[in-house]
């Protein structure tokens, strides 16, 4: 569940609860207001009939038959003897509806059965009406009687149940509206948010030097911006540090192991017959490992080089040129492992770039496909040339690479066939230096493979100035 929808649940159940205890009240309101008016009612009815019984307009027990007070029949009417609770008096509307006896002072709502044919109250199918009833004991004369007095409801019943319905139906549609302003007020709160993730998902280790607009409020949303701002001046700083000591190392190095290996040939090229063959086989093994690290601290160069520039030149390149080029010097490796390669290209293959990077980039490809080939195996170049892109490919024999490494390869130092790393002289850092000299040039790389079958590798160039939009495409596929 996202933060919005949090927010969107919280406001609106916290305003559905709101909503349900006050229209909780005003029900309750609604409801008492008219039963404390017909309680009214019917205590100033008992106090007429108390009068009546006192001034001797009412005879108890004597006038049964007719009505005992003026507008009777809209009340239930009932006198008690308040010692033998027997009846003295009771109203017409008491002859046809049985309520039971209550006790004095109490009210109540009592439901009773009123047969429709006879008195019409707008009762229900049932002919089941409400009554509210108030009991009250009077003395006229010194003598004790219970009044037991009421007033049906059924029309106040019908108006609660109208206010009930109305009440839950607003307060639905209220849920619903409130559900949906909430959902587009924490869209509103969270647009900030949205915009420094956007911002901060397109910031990476090539673009550290953006930052997130702070505001000139104080608020949480334009805290949280400073934070991360000063964060990515953290990494900012790291990774220049790291590129600079990477530099610096690898310019160090590369003297002390430059002379290293030029003393070991001269050991080596001098036939001293005092060098015992053993030392001669280690100053040999010593001098593989030195070429290895000169090679190494070669392509910590390069690649601290490509990491810190910014920009390249741009030249006419023609990649027929520096295809015939590459493939003069990697003919030698190929025949020495009986390795046969087929060319086929036309001629006058332009594209705009550096070409010293670009000869770099394809030599560090051509040599995993020879590198990684098998004994008598084949290598197959093909350019071909369409409207917009120029495609090369390279297919070799080889191993080809699982899907789970595609992604790795162009990492630093990543090698996919680790324990023939030291045979080959391998580094992880050929592929990676692919990598950003496309970067360089505005393009882009990518693999495909078939593990035990092909890999293929294609190159992106802008073919022209980067404002016409046409771009040269370089494919080449190998099997490593």
């Amino acid at each position: 569940m996202t933060i919005r929808q949090k927010i969107t649940l919280f406001i609106t159940g916290a305003g559905f609860l709101a909503s349900l205890v006050l229209s909780a009240i005003v029900f309750l309101e609604m409801v008492e207001q008219p039963l404390r008016i017909i309680d009214s009612e019917l205590e100033s009815t008992s106090d007429m009939v108390a009068r009546m019984i006192l001034t001797g307009k009412g005879k108890p027990g004597l006038s049964q038959a007719g009505p005992f007070f003026p507008e009777s029949d809209r009340y239930w009417l009932k006198i008690y003897d308040a010692n033998s609770k027997k009846t003295l008096f009771q109203s017409r509307l008491a002859k046809l509806v049985d309520i039971p006896l209550a006790e004095p002072s109490s009210r109540a709502i009592v439901n009773a059965i009123v047969p429709q044919d006879q008195i019409n109250f707008g009762q229900d199918g049932r002919n089941e009406v409400p009554f509210r009833i108030r009991t009250f004991m009077i003395t006229p004369e010194g003598r004790s009687l219970i009044l037991q007095i009421g007033r049906p409801i059924e029309k106040l019943e019908e108006e609660i149940w109208d206010i009930v319905i109305g009440l839950a139906s607003g307060l639905a549609f209220s849920t619903i509206l409130l559900l949906a302003i909430s959902y587009f007020i924490a869209g509103m709160i969270l647009k900030p948010i949205g915009a420094m993730n956007d911002l901060t998902r397109e910031i990476n280790e090539k673009s550290l030097d953006r930052r997130i607009p702070v505001g000139s409020g104080r608020d949480e949303f334009n805290q949280l911006a400073r934070t991360i701002n000063r964060m990515f001046d953290r990494l900012q700083h790291s990774f220049a540090r790291q590129k600079r000591f990477l530099a610096d190392v690898s310019h160090d190095l590369k003297t002390p192991i430059t002379m290293l290996r030029l003393f070991i040939d001269e050991v080596l090229s001098q036939n001293r017959e005092d060098l015992p063959d053993f030392l001669r086989e280690s100053l040999l093994r010593q001098n593989i490992q030195v070429l290895r690290m000169e090679r190494l601290v070669r392509n910590l160069l390069d690649l601290s080089s490509l990491e810190m520039s910014e920009s390249i030149k741009s030249e006419s390149v023609d990649l027929t040129d520096l295809i015939d080029s590459l493939l003069a010097d990697y003919r030698l490796l190929a025949d020495a492992r009986s390795i046969r390669i087929n060319v086929q290209s036309p001629k006058n293959l332009t594209i705009q770039g550096d070409f010293e990077k670009i000869y770099r980039a394809l030599s560090n490809i051509l040599d995993n496909a020879v590198k990684y080939n098998h004994e008598g195996g084949e290598i197959h170049l093909d350019l071909k040339r369409t409207e917009k892109t120029i495609t090369m490919s390279i297919t070799n024999t080889g191993n080809g690479i699982s899907k789970y490494e595609i992604d790795k390869v162009f990492d630093q130092f990543y090698r996919v066939e680790k324990s023939r790393s030291p045979q080959y002289g391998g580094s992880g850092l050929g592929l990676a230096i692919v990598k950003r000299i496309m970067e360089l040039h505005g393009g882009n790389v990518k693999m495909d493979s078939k593990p035990r079958a092909w890999t293929r590798i294609t190159l992106m160039f802008p073919n022209q100035p980067v404002k016409q939009s046409i771009c040269a495409t370089l494919t080449i596929s190998f099997f490593i």
